[in-house]
């Protein structure tokens, strides 16, 4: 028997509801997330990626419940998120923290830098002022930062310094799981490298798992173990990085990995090309939402919507055509 995974989404779904129209009396529907089953196991990281707008944020939000789902189940270590009072959510959350996308936005500005990281350990541990100092001093020293930076301010740091001080306030508490909403995105290039590198050595060495959020394809797969594509508030395509990245089999991460930029400009090019636009959440095309800008699309695709299914072990596709892509190349 397979052990249970760390965190399971069972037919995740939130719709925001939208008014428009004059004086605001129409009221539409934003599908947001629409039934997502995933699951993380312990020790994994699990990239979740596609393009912007396709639910990928406020799939983390729901998880985290910083946003109530529509509908669907969250379980973490077999607990239902969803169906906790606040008490038991509370004590929940010291397993689970969060990065996000802007690190100085993520800081209270009036803080200091041993204030932020020091208050998730007066919040749920009740530590007294000494002690909460000493781990403080630790956990900074173990993101790559001094002493001499427990007593600035956020804006008195780099983006990079700031994205470290956050790194810092989520695992203070030592949580099990880190949900990481695009923390490289607003960096520089070498900085980058840095954090993800930080990332890499802080999972080895507090045996994490995370939820990688991210559109950086190349930052996705140096970290991850597995990835989820998606598409317009669905996943299309689920499996270890290297099948993912080396045979993929949905259209969409075939085009989402042909428009990766190539820094030799004389390398070959794979030929898949995304046309068109992506279609608006309020109002989903029917069956494959992919369908308007595939190349491959029949008429099945326009009118049933493909359930996710195994393809090979632990790897699963959301099309009817199911079939692992021979790629065509062309020069540049």
């Amino acid at each position: 028997m397979s052990p249970r995974p760390l965190l399971e989404l069972r037919g995740l779904t939130h719709h925001f509801a939208k008014k428009s129209g004059w004086l605001a009396r129409r009221q539409r529907v934003v599908h947001a997330v629409d039934d997502v089953d995933l699951s993380i196991e312990a020790g994994q990281v699990l990239g979740l990626v596609g393009e912007s707008g396709c639910g990928k944020t406020t799939l983390g939000r729901c998880v985290l419940r910083l946003i109530e789902p529509t509908a669907g189940e969250v379980l973490f270590e077999g607990r239902d998120l969803l169906a906790l009072d606040a008490g038991a959510l509370r004590e929940v959350r010291r397993q689970i923290q969060v990065v996000f996308q802007d690190p100085l936005s993520s800081l209270d500005p009036r803080f200091t830098v041993a204030a932020a990281v020091a208050e998730p350990l007066q919040t749920h541990l009740g530590l007294e002022r000494n002690d909460r100092r000493e781990r403080v001093r630790a956990m900074i020293e173990q993101v790559g930062l001094g002493e001499q930076h427990l007593d600035r301010y956020p804006h008195e740091l780099s983006g990079g310094q700031c994205q470290r001080v956050a790194l810092a306030r989520a695992m203070v508490l030592q949580p099990k799981l880190l949900v990481l909403d695009e923390p490289t995105s607003a960096l520089d290039v070498s900085v980058q490298a840095q954090i993800m590198d930080l990332l890499a050595a802080l999972k080895r060495t507090y045996q994490l798992t995370y939820l990688f959020i991210s559109h950086d394809l190349g930052v996705v797969r140096y970290l991850s173990d597995r990835i989820a594509v998606m598409y317009l508030g669905k996943l299309v395509e689920v499996g270890p990085t290297r099948a993912v990245f080396g045979a993929p089999v949905h259209p969409y991460t075939e085009a989402l990995l042909a428009s990766v930029p190539i820094p030799e400009p004389r390398a070959r090019r794979w030929d898949f090309v995304l046309k068109g636009t992506v279609p608006s959440p309020v109002n989903p095309p029917p069956g494959c939402r992919f369908h308007t800008r595939c190349l491959l699309a029949e008429t099945i695709c326009r009118h049933e919507v493909p359930p996710l299914e195994p393809v090979a072990p632990d790897h699963q596709v959301a099309c009817h055509l199911r079939t692992p892509f021979v790629r065509k190349e062309t020069s540049p």
